[in-house]
């Protein structure tokens, strides 16, 4: 039933231009869901929630803007070149237009004649999809307008200014806990219901802000009750984690990390929110994109972060175990899986969605392309489809998210976590069959000189890597002026298996580090202006239309 949202996403625009197509025109555009045959029913809301659905993030979101990975060529938004844009039309236009879809939604239902118990499901979801829209808004742009009715031409609120920050989080925060528990369990959804908005996805992403705004708060320095908003995150992380409504996937045994973000991964019991896919209704590109390279690869970076399984140590620990370079498959023994399973490693058996059973081959121009030397796996569906056909769905919010940020945010708090709480979350993330790493624990990082803020960053940063979540981590923490600024470096090279094949694509000069390692984009070609690149600019047609949105950003 995978198909349901995404049926009434194709038919309901279909189903009000047949409605309205009788009617007189001047009476009843066609593009307006104000038509007075519309809004009767609990169907009608439920159909016009459905149209917000299909607006989430989805395989665009990618993790090129940040220091561990790199896309086909340098990205402006990572090495510090970016300049202001006259047009932002997904983060600033494709905002506004999901507010006022949901804003219409929530203001229709004021005037419903019917049992106002039969539309309030739909209304949260509304108001859901509003806040979400405000997050995606105020993640990037700080301080945004907070608009909470449908705007006219003569609305005072199209020239208004922007509302602070913290009042923006605060406006997030406070919807999501009103509403969550007016939308059903994981457990409550019917079979014809599996996608839609559940208490889970409410709470989850309320610890998501919440986390994201504490930690801000705590090192940007914009509120002072970082400790309150922390707080936040941990109950509602806390709550999602104690209701039992979700578990990691394990469902593809030892390869459940990796198979999780392709077809048999979707409804899984780790999915809290997806944006959802079903052949020959809504289908992406993102399989073929991860084969050809274009979504991106690792860099030796986030290659250099992977633990040694046996120990749990650094690979730079005395001790760890670590084998070395020299043969192409040495760096990755006995590793950390998730590594193995986000990287292709050379003479890998894989299934490719377009050549069916292939051999990884070292060669950077050999698919998937690369530019750093490691290659991609994790997002790479193995249905044999065409390019825009693959039809598995991506995940914006699962579980194993949830047990981070409870675990970051208690860190965050106390600058401390105890054991148990570790135990409850992140040592939950590495136990999943098939990764089952070992444990975390205060005595641990105490008895090998570790750091445990760097071990909880580093945990959120191997599990979600490729997920998009990397630079605005970098961001929150206040370490993107001294991660950001470094050279980013590919394998390593230089008197390694890789330089005796030349595995090396046409006009890559070969330029290594002292250590050897390929030099990707040089120092020199890197830059980080603190304050300025921790925020965005507003876009500048934006600011022409409306003034008062100034002054623009710290820096812009």
């Amino acid at each position: 039933m995978k198909k349901y949202i995404l049926f009434i996403i194709s038919t309901i625009t279909t189903a009000l231009l047949l409605m309205t197509s009788c009617q007189d025109i001047d009476l009843y555009p066609k593009d307006d869901l104000t038509d007075t045959q519309f809004w009767k029913t609990p169907s009608d809301y439920m159909k016009a929630a459905n149209l917000l659905y299909e607006r989430m993030e989805t395989f665009e979101t990618k993790d090129t803007d940040s220091d561990i990975a790199y896309g086909q060529e340098g990205d402006r938004v990572s090495n510090g070149t970016l300049t202001a844009e006259n047009e932002d039309s997904d983060g600033w236009n494709g905002r506004l237009e999901d507010l006022r879809n949901s804003n219409k939604i929530i203001e229709k239902s004021e005037a419903y004649k019917g049992d106002f118990s039969e539309i309030e499901r739909y209304v949260a979801e509304a108001r859901f999809f509003r806040a979400y829209a405000l997050w995606r808004m105020m993640k990037k742009y700080t301080d945004v307008p907070i608009i909470t009715k449908v705007l006219t031409i003569d609305s005072p609120e199209l020239y208004g200014k922007r509302d602070p920050q913290n009042q923006v989080e605060d406006f997030i925060l406070s919807e999501l806990e009103d509403i969550y528990s007016k939308l059903p369990l994981q457990s409550e959804l019917g079979t014809d219901e599996k996608g839609r908005l559940t208490q889970g996805a409410a709470l989850a992403l309320k610890a998501r802000v919440a986390l994201f705004s504490g930690t801000w708060a705590k090192y940007h320095k914009h509120r002072s009750d970082y400790k309150e908003l922390l707080d936040q995150a941990i109950q509602a992380a806390e709550r999602v984690r104690a209701s039992n409504e979700y578990a990691l996937f394990e469902g593809a045994g030892s390869e459940s990390y990796r198979r999780l973000f392709i077809e048999e991964g979707d409804d899984s019991p780790e999915d809290i929110l997806s944006s959802r896919y079903a052949k020959d209704i809504r289908m992406h590109s993102n399989a073929h994109g991860v084969y050809w390279g274009q979504r991106g690869t690792p860099t030796q970076k986030l290659a250099g972060m992977y633990l040694s399984k046996t120990t749990g140590l650094p690979i730079e620990h005395a001790g760890s175990g670590f084998h070395g370079y020299q043969k192409m498959t040495d760096e990755f023994q006995d590793r950390d899986p998730r590594m193995f399973q986000t990287f292709l490693i050379p003479g890998t058996a894989y299934i490719s969605p377009q050549d069916g059973n292939l051999v990884c081959a070292p060669e950077f121009t050999t698919r998937p392309e690369t530019r750093t030397g490691y290659k991609l796996w994790k997002l790479m569906g193995e249905a044999q489809t065409g390019v825009n056909e693959s039809t598995y769905d991506y995940h914006v919010i699962r579980y194993a998210e949830v047990l981070l940020i409870l675990a970051e945010a208690t860190f965050e708090k106390n600058d401390a976590i105890t054991d148990q709480v570790l135990q409850q979350t992140i040592n939950v993330v590495r136990s999943r069959k098939g990764i089952e790493m070992p444990p975390l624990t205060n005595a641990f990082v105490q008895a090998n000189g570790l750091d445990m803020q760097t071990e909880i960053r580093r945990e959120r940063t191997i599990e979600l890597a490729f997920e998009g979540f990397r630079r605005d981590d970098l961001r929150r923490w206040k370490t993107a002026e001294t991660e950001l600024v470094s050279a980013l470096k590919g394998i390593k090279y230089k008197g390694t298996e890789y330089e005796e094949k030349h595995v090396l694509n046409s006009g890559n000069p070969g330029i290594v580090d002292a250590n050897g390692f390929l030099i990707i984009e040089s120092e020199t070609n890197r830059s980080f202006t603190n304050p300025k690149n921790y925020y965005y600019s507003l876009p500048l047609n934006e600011i022409y239309l409306n003034p008062n949105l100034l002054p623009n950003n710290p820096g812009w």
